[in-house]
């Protein structure tokens, strides 16, 4: 199989850093952005990948349910090469697509929502040319059903002519694989194994030799390894494992490297040699510092693109060096970088580490942020993640300065080596609220009739929810992480409709913004005034929508809506507060 050549490509809002020639060292760049997305209008969701045998560059991707019964096949940054129609199968859910050694495209009609579905089943095409064909015909229908329970799944892979399914389940992975080929014929999956660590598989992958087998998740890639053949025993090792914020749904292996697509039409490359040392995976939000190269000013040193082979670490790509002119001189090098809105942020750089690098201290728009970090390590090290703290941003551009501080007395030198900044919200979250559900669906608009206020609503009020049953206003606290989780609050069914309420305190009229992250539907009404309205088909991550608001002066109502679909259920919430003025109560307070 071909070999994955990875070009460097960053996604930055201010455009790609030519002016400088990047060495040709610096493919395989460590995968801080995506490599690409998809454009094409119709490739809504890529929820299955694989990478062609025959044709060079090509990747064939698919849609899941409520889409036409299609194939694609794209370049490795997204662009779309060609639709192909399949006949003879039409997409009720595909969630998986597997490749085999005769170059033949396995769609896996296997999405089971509901856990009720009764024609799962895979099918198979020859890979068409998608240079010249518009068409692939079903050639084989391989249905069947699970030996005990009836489960959902998005993982799909081929070895030696068998397909293997794996399960979305909450709690584990299991692996199966058909007993045998029989089309038209309704088979029993056989049981494999339950996989070590990973679980709500999203989608799997395969190497050529079947030595390695890769499945992500919303939130992690997982690569086993092992002897060709014995599948039970390589799902019970122990696997690489990255973390990651991808929300991945599709992998596929290009040679031992991997390639993943997520729900957000993105698609990532992660190298081999990255995947093996298990080095962590920064998300997508991060500021690449070559990109940033053209505004950035050195004091008391020279800088200059440096590949991290030069340092004697055994990964592509290439990062930012500061060397000071002078020895011992205290030099920096200054970086602008955006911030979307004025807010408490914490701030970060991704530094190398080495026995020349020198301690080092940020700061920002000339404001010293945290303590010095010691860049001093006796084995280069590439990627590591500084926290140096928090500190008020301004929206639009601010800059951010590393200067040298000293050296470890074991240091040689007083370098600085930096690959990327990042900038995350850190003004707090809401972490109690009142809650009140569940109600059916169907009786929304007469409970929002209700609570619509923009004034304090009644707390020891009683209301008619499911199935008849009183149901009345609780506290309920987030977890560590701000998210409150309202399927273990409230204990709904599917398909059920559930309030929270905090009151937000401003000391005077504020603009703010509303950083809202949510699964499922939800509605927000700030004092009564509707402010978002959201249909939310993935899991709730912190942040996703920023709602620009007024609070007014003094207590504020902020009433949430939230529509359970079935699966997780909550949200994040909090609101800029870049000056640490605003006050959280689930009661307002005199």
């Amino acid at each position: 199989m071909k070999q994955l050549s990875f070009f460097l490509v960053f996604a930055m809002s201010i455009g790609l850093y030519t002016a400088t020639a990047v060495p040709p060292d610096a493919i395989n760049t460590p995968p801080w952005q995506p490599i690409g997305k998809y454009t094409h209008p119709d490739i809504r969701e890529s929820s299955g990948i694989v990478a062609s045998q025959q044709f060079e560059g090509v990747y064939w991707t698919l849609n899941d349910s409520g889409n036409p019964a299609t194939l694609y096949a794209t370049k490795r940054n997204g662009e779309l090469i060609r639709e192909i129609a399949v006949k003879g199968s039409r997409n009720f859910d595909w969630e998986a697509l597997g490749i085999d050694d005769k170059n033949q495209l396995w769609i896996g009609e296997i999405g089971n929502n509901s856990r009720l579905r009764m024609d799962l089943k895979v099918v198979v095409v020859a890979e068409p040319d998608p240079f010249s064909e518009i068409e692939a015909e079903v050639i084989a229908s391989y249905p069947y059903r699970y030996p005990n329970e009836n489960v959902d799944a998005e993982g799909l892979f081929v070895v030696e002519d068998i397909p293997y399914i794996v399960s979305k389940e909450r709690e584990r992975a299991v692996l199966y694989r058909f007993p045998t080929l029989q089309a038209d014929t309704k088979q029993v999956l056989e049981k494999v194994g339950e996989f070590a660590g990973a679980k709500f598989v999203t989608g799997a992958g395969v190497s050529a030799d079947g030595t390695r087998l890769a499945v992500c998740t919303y939130d992690a890639l997982w690569v086993y390894h092992g002897v060709s053949g014995d599948l039970a025993k390589m799902i019970q090792g122990t696997p690489w494992h990255l973390p990651h914020s991808f929300y991945g749904e599709a992998v596929c292996f290009d040679d031992y490297n991997l390639v993943l697509t997520n729900e957000a039409r993105d698609i990532y490359a992660v190298p081999q040699f990255w995947y093996q040392k298990e080095w962590t995976l920064p998300s997508k939000d991060t500021q690449s510092a070559i990109d940033l190269l053209p505004k950035t000013a050195a004091n008391g040193g020279t800088i200059q693109v440096e590949t991290y082979r030069t340092e004697g670490i055994d990964i592509g790509g290439s990062h930012i060096v500061f060397t000071p002119e002078t020895v011992g001189n205290s030099g920096s090098l200054t970086a602008p970088i955006e911030a979307p809105y004025t807010n408490l942020y914490e701030i970060r750089a991704i530094l190398t580490r080495g026995q020349a690098y020198a301690q080092v201290q940020l700061s920002v728009n000339g404001t010293t942020v945290g303590t010095p970090y010691d860049c001093y390590s006796p084995e280069p090290i590439a990627g590591t993640f500084v926290s140096f703290g928090t500190a008020p941003l301004n929206a639009g551009e601010n800059q951010i300065t590393l200067r040298t501080v000293g050296k470890a007395s074991e240091a040689t030198g007083y370098k600085i080596g930096v690959d990327a900044y990042q900038v995350l919200n850190a003004s707090p979250y809401v972490k109690q609220y009142m809650v009140l559900g569940p109600f059916p669906k169907t009786n929304v608009d007469a409970i929002n009739a209700l609570l619509h206020t923009d004034g304090q609503l009644d707390l020891k009020k009683s209301y008619t929810g499911i199935d008849g049953k009183v149901v009345h206003w609780q506290k309920a606290t987030t977890r560590a992480n701000g998210f409150l989780d309202l399927r273990r609050d409230l204990s709904p069914t599917p398909m059920t409709a559930g309030y929270t309420l905090v009151y937000v305190h401003a000391p005077k009229a504020t603009d703010s913004v509303m950083l809202l992250g949510s699964d499922d539907e939800i509605t927000v009404w700030l004092n009564g005034t509707e402010i978002l309205r959201k249909s939310i088909n993935a899991g709730a991550t912190a942040d996703t929508h920023a709602v620009p608001c007024q609070l007014k002066a003094g207590w504020n109502t902020v009433l949430c809506q939230k529509a359970d679909n079935g699966w997780s259920w909550g949200l994040y919430l909090r609101f800029t507060d870049a000056d640490g003025v605003l006050r959280y109560a689930t009661e307002p307070e005199e």
